[in-house]
């Protein structure tokens, strides 16, 4: 007796479905939390929600009543505050870098104790509270320190890397295992066609099972009390990641549809007179009046869109035409001999005697696109465009002048970006080759001695240097800075690992660092990118000569130094472009001597005013370094050191209505131009503008 009832082909495809389905949940976890950016910038996103805010905001203040029970008569303040800051885009920042670094650390092998301490806040708040509320700010404790989230130990750390390694592997093969079991279900099927309708529909449900999954995780959101700082939370990770999973759904559950067309023969043709068809009963010559309202309001919806969010209209737009042309495609492949006139039949070709095949085929394929995505992190840093500029520096007019003749954007701490991990106390918003992309061609960097530690993305400043760089981090900073910024490496055990090697930090590399070699090779990338532009480097050096050489060697920047020999004039930039020696380096402290004499000493080359300027009324012109004879010019352009207002001190005496009466002021009293005009915040205020009025280009 045969049972005909229990087909093996549609067991197969039900298993390979629910593969598929665990496959793509997996990848998008994948994609979304073990990928470190991506999952950093998800958690930016909640940290702006306004209930997390509020609710974070809430605990902050919690914390500071009880360092402190007699604040209680400003708690409205406080929570205001804090919620403000804690929603405020300059915290974004911060806060991916954190999460980076954590996450990192999370996802190693390391079994040591991770702890997150954001051990600035309090003294944040307490710098809001002298502007708002002078009187009660010094009722805030000067050893403040908030802890806000801590990690468990090793069992924790050793389950989640299991957990992310199990993960990666699972985002790319279960895919590969269900599109085994499909293939192998239409080889062995005595009706492939049925058959290729079967694996259509499992396409389908599990694109209906992950829209099922991202509904449920919105509804979830809603049901969560989010009165609590873990609701609240809850509630924002869920819309936030839940929504992430929509376009994820809609890929299988397309490709199942046109799977499942192709194999039922019921794909339609989008030839001229299909789509003229259609537009006909869209524009019937009489139409009724529901019809009219219904269609002008989709018109309003569509043009709406467009005006408040066009890129999302667009996405849409693209969406939809995609699937258009697949189905065309489709319909083209599959459709019968005989729907065109032709002189004498030809015999049926390989793809139209298995249009089921072809269908499927096509259709699997768009589906590999989203398992590959999941299946592979992203990396979304992209190389710098090519410039193909034939002036100098991004004019014409500059080159013909001397190097000494010309003013350069500059950054001061430029390797002290806010956009990279492990920075406490940024003065830049990005890193080297972000500052180059914007325009800036003069970079003054702080080199230090570091090494590795057993904590991923910690680096330690060289035992021997560390008295000097403790000492140069508090002079620029202050002490209560220093130590708050400090408990972070405090809160962790850590123990060297790696060489004493160049590392870019501001005094003490615990507080940020990033290793020179690699970000050097990086700017000799940019430089070959654009070949048109001059760069220079003021090194504030506690590395030596020898090791700076080494560095710039280790980029394959040596062939683009410039030696500028003593007496001579300093050449034209158009002839320091053609020379191929278009990078100036000095170094502040050493200089290269005879080993290396394109290692510049700065201060018989420069002269410059006061870098100690705690507010705008002290912005002095008068000579710090150097000499009078010296033929170079460095504006150091920034205020004090106080970290809780550098982005709004930049904003404020980088506007052009400060920086260029200054510069001219400068330019006036000192009888040179202004060469190099170095800031803190370069993106805040119009300091490209200043230096293009000093050099006298549009």
């Amino acid at each position: 007796m045969v049972v005909t009832g229990w087909r093996p082909s549609s067991a197969i495809c039900v298993v390979g479905s629910l593969l598929l389905l665990l496959g793509i949940l997996a990848g998008a976890v994948n994609r979304s939390v073990v990928d470190g950016a991506r999952f950093a910038e998800h958690v930016d996103v909640i940290r702006t929600d306004p209930v997390v805010a509020r609710q974070v905001g809430t605990a902050i203040t919690v914390r500071l009543l009880v360092v402190d029970p007699d604040l209680v008569a400003v708690r409205p303040l406080l929570e205001a505050a804090a919620t403000s800051l804690v929603s405020s885009p300059s915290f974004g920042p911060v806060v991916r870098a954190a999460v980076r670094q954590a996450h990192r650390a999370a996802t190693s092998d390391d079994p040591g104790q991770i702890v997150l301490r954001l051990a600035d806040l309090g003294v944040v708040l307490a710098g809001v509270l002298r502007v708002v509320a002078p009187s009660e700010a010094a009722r805030i404790p000067a050893d403040l320190d908030l802890t806000l989230a801590q990690l468990g130990g090793r069992t924790v750390g050793a389950r989640t890397v299991r957990l992310t390694r199990t993960v990666g592997v699972l985002a790319w093969l279960l895919p590969f295992l269900a599109l085994c079991l499909f293939a192998a279900a239409v080889a062995l099927a005595d009706d492939r066609r049925r058959v290729t309708v079967t694996v259509g529909r499992g396409l389908v449900a599990v694109g209906a099972g992950v829209g099922a999954v991202a509904l449920a995780g919105a509804l979830a959101g809603t049901l969560v009390n989010t009165d609590t700082l873990r609701g609240a939370l809850v509630a924002a990770a869920a819309r936030e990641f839940g929504g992430t999973l929509w376009w994820v759904a809609a890929v299988p559950a397309t490709a199942g549809a046109l799977v499942v067309a192709a194999g039922s023969d019921r794909l339609p043709r989008l030839d001229a007179a299909t789509l003229r068809r259609a537009w006909d009963r869209l524009t019937p010559p009489a139409p009724g009046r529901w019809w009219r309202i219904g269609r002008g309001a989709a018109l309003l919806l569509v043009g709406l869109g467009l005006l408040v969010r066009p890129a999302l209209i667009a996405r849409l737009v693209a969406v939809v035409g995609g699937i258009l042309l697949g189905v065309a495609g489709i319909g083209e492949l599959t459709a019968p001999l005989g729907t065109r006139q032709r002189p004498e039949p030809a015999p049926a070709s390989w793809l139209r005697r298995r249009p089921a095949a072809v269908g499927g085929a096509a259709g699997l394929a768009a589906l590999l696109v989203v398992v590959l995505l999941g299946a592979v992190p992203a990396d979304r840093r992209l190389p710098a465009a090519t410039t193909g500029t034939t002036g100098c520096n991004g004019h014409e007019e500059l080159c013909g002048r001397s190097y000494a003749d010309v003013a350069f954007p500059a950054t001061h701490n430029a390797m002290a970006a806010a956009d990279e991990p492990g920075w406490f106390l940024p003065e830049q918003p990005t890193g080297l080759v972000g500052q180059l992309d914007a325009g800036i061609r003069v970079l003054l960097i702080d080199a230090w001695y570091g090494q590795r530690t057993s904590r991923p993305g910690l680096v330690a400043t060289a035992p021997a240097s560390h008295a000097a760089a403790l000492a140069a981090a508090e002079r620029d900073f202050g002490k209560p800075a220093v130590t708050s910024a400090l408990r972070i490496r405090d809160a962790v055990t850590t123990r060297p690992t790696g060489p004493v090697e160049p590392y870019l930090c501001h005094g003490l590399c615990e507080i940020g660092a990033t290793e020179w070699a690699p970000e050097m090779t990086r700017v000799r990338a940019w430089l070959d990118a654009h070949p048109r532009e001059v760069v220079t480097f003021v090194i504030e050096d506690s590395v030596s000569p020898a090791d700076t050489a080494a560095v710039f060697a280790r980029a394959g920047l040596s062939p683009l130094v410039h030696t500028q020999r003593s007496g001579q004039p300093w050449p034209t930039l158009e002839e320091m472009i053609d020379s191929g020696r278009r990078v100036v380096v000095m170094m502040e402290r050493q200089g290269g001597g005879a080993a290396y004499p394109w290692l510049m000493p700065a201060f018989e080359w420069i002269q410059d005013t006061p870098y100690r300027n705690p507010t705008a009324a002290d912005l002095s012109c008068r000579r710090e370094r150097g000499t009078d004879a010296n033929p170079l010019l460095l504006v150091n352009y920034w205020l004090g050191n106080d970290f809780r207002s550098l982005v709004t001190d930049a904003r404020a005496i980088n506007a052009l209505a400060v920086l260029a009466p200054y510069l001219a002021r400068c330019e006036a009293e000192r009888g040179t131009r202004p060469n190099f005009v170095a800031v803190n915040y370069f993106d805040q205020g119009d300091l490209f503008r200043a230096v293009d009025e000093l050099n006298g280009v549009g």
